[in-house]
């Protein structure tokens, strides 16, 4: 159990008797008074005894009939217990205290709440959109913001030289879409001061490894201050997931971080499963654990080849895709599609593993290491390599629970942050593994530590296909259960499971009421799901807590008096995916 215990936190009521402790489905959690907020956290914080100083996630709930109608749900995590604790407060007039005197990591989160939900926050020194441009009038997480956006602008029927456009069928008004003039109050908003230089960088720039736009105040050649603006590849996942059944929302998270789709896969499915108390089959476990080894693999190598193509060494982009290349196709030969595979179920995996696959992967596991070690013979001792990475971007213990950073980024700070350890899923508790750390922060350590967690997936991997080969005879699927879709043959040889084919997928998986927060070690960090169910086929309400959101968050603190070349290594190496960031 990753929640910290009511009774080491009973003595807080004595310091704030108005505080509630509550349960719901999964999730153990305190209620307390806004006014009451910011002290309770605070003694979460400092009190030496819990030191729950790690920032993890906040967001806002909906509810439209309830006075005041929006709840702010904070997760923080404590290095010492090593478990999380949840805290919920009502935003009573639409407005909750900023929380970043706290927690620096909180700036993006409450950022979001206010261009989603409209929240504003005390306290907050600049508190513009996040996703969204200024001057938008509407708030899109808000339940009486229908999916399709509001149309309400005109849609003229001449062009500028006053002439009719070509005749067709189209509504006379359009959802609004930003104009030239709304991106540069979007710009102004962002860069408070400016000083002699403002350069933009992206949003498509190769560089920037996706639609991110940067923007960069500068001094010479030194950057100043920093922003970056976030929502161009926004896909809107937790307003759609609000319509739709639990099945059919784990092809939207293929498509957020589209490096590692099957480990996004499993994060929201163990999500689910805990809330309908579901238990995939062990032979489901195994080839999850063994799949996502995989995938993590797969994204370090095209991180790293991307990361040296940057920096200049464009060897290593061969060869790194080189072995990426074998990697599709054992996902492929096994899920079906190479990249966004949907290939995980409630309830175990779509497909069972097909005949010889398990050579496969074995083959890849005896060879791969050969690959490896030429890789770090080309870059670990180069002196040019070593030059661009050493002491760039220094990230400190402190700045992880500031920030809430986590993966690589995290590990490379000496933080032993990993959820296959602490809150471990599927087989990661029977699988003997290493968490590698850093020592200094710096480009180059994150660069290391990720190449020593490719040889422990490798590790894991191994193991994993040994235990498969035990287990052929096993199901890949718990269709007993009455959550999880039947499977194909089924549905065509028994009445009954047709029928309940069709109950799952026209009404969906009835989750019972409660809540539920679980995630999963993504290779961009922590990747949660806060899953908010009122008894219906679809969840009412479904936070994804990004890692790549919050590691890309320390970016223009860490980018400020260095130069622009600078910029290319730190992103590259805090290696960010835009579908998982907007989301």
């Amino acid at each position: 159990m990753l929640w910290i215990e009511e009774d080491k936190i009973s003595f807080l009521k004595e310091k704030f008797p108005n505080l509630v402790f509550k349960k719901n489905k999964e999730l153990f959690y305190l209620e307390i008074e806004k006014n009451q907020l910011i002290p309770l956290l605070k003694e979460l914080k400092e009190n030496s005894e819990l030191q729950f100083k790690m920032f993890i996630d906040f967001t806002i709930v909906d509810y439209p009939l309830h006075k005041p109608r929006f709840q702010g749900v904070y997760f923080l995590y404590s290095p010492l217990h090593k478990k999380r604790i949840c805290i919920k407060t009502w935003a009573e007039d639409e407005t909750l205290p900023s929380l970043i005197n706290l927690w620096k990591g909180a700036k993006w989160a409450e950022r979001e709440a206010y261009d989603m939900f409209g929240i504003s926050f005390e306290g907050h020194e600049n508190l513009v959109r996040m996703f969204m441009w200024e001057g938008y009038k509407y708030f899109p997480l808000r339940k009486d913001f229908p999916k399709e956006g509001i149309k309400d602008t005109y849609l003229p029927s001449l062009n500028e030289r006053g002439e009719e456009y070509p005749s067709h069928d189209y509504e006379e008004y359009h959802t609004a879409v930003p104009t030239l003039e709304d991106l540069e109050k979007t710009e102004k908003a962002r860069l408070e001061k400016k000083a002699q230089i403002v350069l933009n960088w992206g949003p498509l720039h190769p560089g920037t490894h996706g639609t991110i736009w940067f923007l960069f105040d500068l001094e010479g050649e030194k950057v100043k201050n920093c922003d970056i603006i976030l929502g161009q590849l926004h896909r809107g996942i937790e307003k759609l997931s609000e319509d739709i059944t639990y099945t059919q929302i784990i092809p939207y998270t293929d498509r957020m971080d589209y490096i590692s789709a099957i480990c996004s896969n499993v994060a929201y499915v163990n999500a689910v499963e805990k809330l309908l108390d579901v238990e995939a089959t062990e032979k489901a476990k195994w080839i999850r654990t063994m799949m996502c080894e995989l995938q993590r693999i797969n994204s370090h190598l095209l991180w790293l080849g991307t990361y040296a193509l940057d920096l200049g060494a464009l060897t290593i982009f061969l060869y790194t895709f080189r072995e990426r290349e074998k990697l599709m196709d054992i996902i492929e030969g096994i899920a079906g599609i190479r990249l966004n595979s949907s290939y995980i179920r409630i309830g175990g995996v779509r497909l069972d593993l097909p005949e010889g696959a398990l050579d496969v992967i074995e083959h890849f596991v005896k060879d791969f290491p050969e690959k490896l070690n030429e890789y770090e013979t080309i870059l670990t001792k180069n002196r040019v390599w070593q030059k661009r990475n050493i002491n760039v971007g220094i990230i400190t213990e402190e700045d992880v629970y500031q920030y809430g950073l986590t993966g690589s980024v995290a590990r490379a700070s000496g933080v032993p942050y990993d959820i296959r350890m602490i809150q471990p899923t599927d087989k990661y508790d029977e699988v003997d593994f290493e968490v590698p750390l850093g020592t200094v922060g710096d480009s180059y350590d994150r660069y290391l530590v990720r190449m020593e967690e490719m040889r422990q997936s490798l590790n894991i991997v191994k193991q994993c296909v040994e235990k498969l080969k035990e287990l052929k005879d096993d199901k890949h699927i718990a269709t007993d259960n009455p959550y999880v879709l039947p499977t194909l043959e089924e549905t065509f040889v028994s009445i009954e499971s047709m029928v309940k084919d069709f109950n799952l997928r026209i009404y969906g998986e009835q989750a019972p009421e409660g809540e539920i927060y679980l995630s999963g070690e993504n290779p961009r960090g922590e990747l949660g799901f806060y899953i908010v169910s009122k008894g219906e086929g679809k969840p009412y309400r479904l936070r994804i807590r990004s890692g790549a959101f919050y590691n890309l968050q320390i970016f223009p603190e860490l980018i400020k008096g260095r130069t622009i070349a600078d910029a290319v290594v730190l992103l590259g190496s805090l290696d960010p995916v835009v579908g998982e960031t907007d989301r």
